[in-house]
This record gives C-alpha cells, sequence and structure tokens, in this order.
C-alpha cells in the first residue's frame, strides 16, 4: 500500500534550470504518472543540466484507489493547492508538492489526462495572466506542440498547482489526454516527447522529437468544474467527440429522456473545438456537459 505523502524523485546534473513534474495529481490518470516515470529513469543518464523533481503519482491514495478524489478524506488535490500543513491528508500532500516539488523551480509540468468522467483531446495548456511568466508558459506551451494549444485567460482557478505555481512567480504548463482509464499510444508517445522537448529548449537535453504536426490554438476556460451545463435532466447522446470542430449554434448533443424522446438539446455557443466530453450519458440539471473553445487567433 502507498503511504499518503508523494515520493518525490530528484535528478541532478551541471548547473542549470530547474523543473517541477507531476503526474497523477488524480488517480484516475495513468498517462501523467506512466509519462513522468519513463521520463525519470530516461533522465538519469540523459540529463545534461539543471534538475528536476519528479512526484508521480503525486497524489498516491488517489492513485491506490484509482479515483478522483482521495479515499481518506474525500478531497481533490487540484483543488487544494498551495495546501496546509495541519491540514487533512490531501491537504498535506497538497503542502508537501508545492514546498518540495514546485518552490524554488523554473518550470512546472503537470501532467493530467481527462480521467474516467470526461473526454478531451491531447492539449497543453497554460494560463495568460501577462507578464513575463505567461510569455514564458505561452512559448513552452507552443514548444510541448500538443495537437492543442489551450490559453486561458486572466489568473488561474484558485486550489490547482498552476495556481500555486502562478502565486510563486513561476511559469507553469499542463496536458490533458483522453482518458477513460484507457492509455493511447499516441499520446502517452506524445506527453513524453512533449515534456523532452521542452528540455531540449531549455538546454538540459540534447535532443528531442520534432513534433509531427502543427498545434491548433484555442483560447477560453479549461476550469472542468464549469461549462456548458445540461438544461434538464436525461441522457446525453453527443453528436460529436473532443476534438472536433464545432460552428457556432451547431447541435452537439440531445438530450433525451428513459424512453428515448428528445427533450432538449445544447448547441455550441460559438465557432470553435469541442474541448471536452461528459463521459456519463446520465446528466441532471446544471452538470458540466460539454466545453467548447474559442480559436485563439492572437
Amino acid at each position: 500500500m502507498l503511504h499518503s505523502s508523494p515520493s518525490v524523485v530528484t535528478i541532478t546534473a551541471a548547473a542549470g534550470p530547474t523543473v517541477a513534474l507531476l503526474g497523477g495529481v488524480h488517480g484516475d490518470e495513468y498517462e501523467g504518472v506512466l509519462a513522468a516515470r519513463w521520463l525519470v529513469a530516461h533522465l538519469r543518464s540523459a540529463l545534461l543540466r539543471g534538475t528536476i523533481h519528479a512526484a508521480a503519482p503525486a497524489h498516491p491514495a488517489a492513485w491506490e484507489s484509482a479515483s478522483r478524489e482521495s479515499p481518506r478524506d474525500g478531497k481533490n488535490l487540484a483543488r487544494v493547492f498551495p495546501g496546509d500543513a495541519s491540514g487533512t491528508t490531501t491537504e498535506i500532500v497538497a503542502h508537501e508538492l508545492t514546498e518540495q516539488v514546485i518552490k524554488g523551480s523554473d518550470l512546472l509540468i503537470d501532467l493530467h489526462s481527462a480521467g474516467t468522467s470526461f473526454e478531451m483531446p491531447f492539449l497543453c495548456g497554460f494560463q495568460d495572466g501577462g507578464g513575463g511568466v505567461a510569455a514564458t508558459s505561452r512559448h513552452l506551451a507552443d514548444v510541448f506542440a500538443a495537437d492543442f494549444t489551450w490559453r486561458h485567460s486572466g489568473v488561474p482557478a484558485p486550489g490547482r498547482s498552476l495556481s500555486a505555481a502562478f502565486d510563486l512567480g513561476i511559469p507553469a504548463i499542463y496536458t490533458e489526454g483522453g482518458g477513460g482509464r484507457s492509455v493511447r499510444h499516441s499520446e502517452l508517445t506524445g506527453y513524453i516527447e512533449g515534456v523532452l522537448r521542452v528540455l531540449h529548449e531549455l538546454s538540459m537535453v540534447a535532443s528531442a522529437p520534432s513534433p509531427a504536426n502543427s498545434s491548433i490554438r484555442v483560447l477560453g476556460d479549461g476550469n472542468t468544474d464549469i461549462g456548458i451545463a445540461a438544461p434538464v435532466s436525461g441522457y446525453m447522446v453527443s453528436r460529436v467527440v473532443s476534438g472536433s470542430r464545432c460552428d457556432s449554434g451547431q447541435i452537439l448533443a440531445d438530450i433525451v429522456d428513459i424512453d428515448g424522446r428528445k427533450i432538449d438539446q445544447i448547441c455550441a455557443p460559438q465557432d470553435g473545438y469541442l474541448m471536452m466530453r461528459r463521459r456519463d450519458a446520465r446528466v441532471t440539471v446544471g452538470d458540466t456537459a460539454l466545453i467548447v473553445a474559442a480559436m485563439d487567433r492572437r
């Protein structure tokens, strides 16, 4: 059985940048843990300069139960940063990660995926709060070169690893992927190669694979706690998959009753791309069902 505190691995070479690497902040997101641990093994011999602080799984209790929240206190690690040394078990984990991994770093990379409840395309996101921190985050998100690069305006929502980094003046990027407790070869490879490209950009490794495709740039709120809400209770019948191009007013999903009769529908509020889709068809009023992000023309 894994203990409550995350195990932090540190790899150091010659003087250089310090990068914080998290995987498994949510225990039902496998891709980030597998990618981070592969990278740790690889970087033991491949790191040329700088330091890597890695915690994967970052939330051992949630990882053990393959759940988004900890079974010990019911809390979501990605909602309690920077944590509390005197708090509940999850708040203590957030405090330890903030103090031992994030603080003092030059960059945070938090490897998430859509987990059990949602479906998302392979993306790299960053918070565009202005200033040099945002500019560095934007640049390194571009270097990561996921299928989508998602820019979020303003300051990050509270409680996230990115908000802890933001408060400390540290650039940060994060990933999302398909999730569903499945691991896709293309995405796992994309996580690994994206991190290597960022490390190569920082002159920490000798080489990195070139991206296979150009990234689609989108803009919007990446908070999965909010989005397009289900207007009525029923069963959501999706018409599009995550990553799909959407036109304003396009029907994205029907809501049907238990007899299959359509009782409402959800339409795209703007032109853009579907960046998140709820997996569970059964919805109640107010459940986050979908998120559409606009094209980022900046």
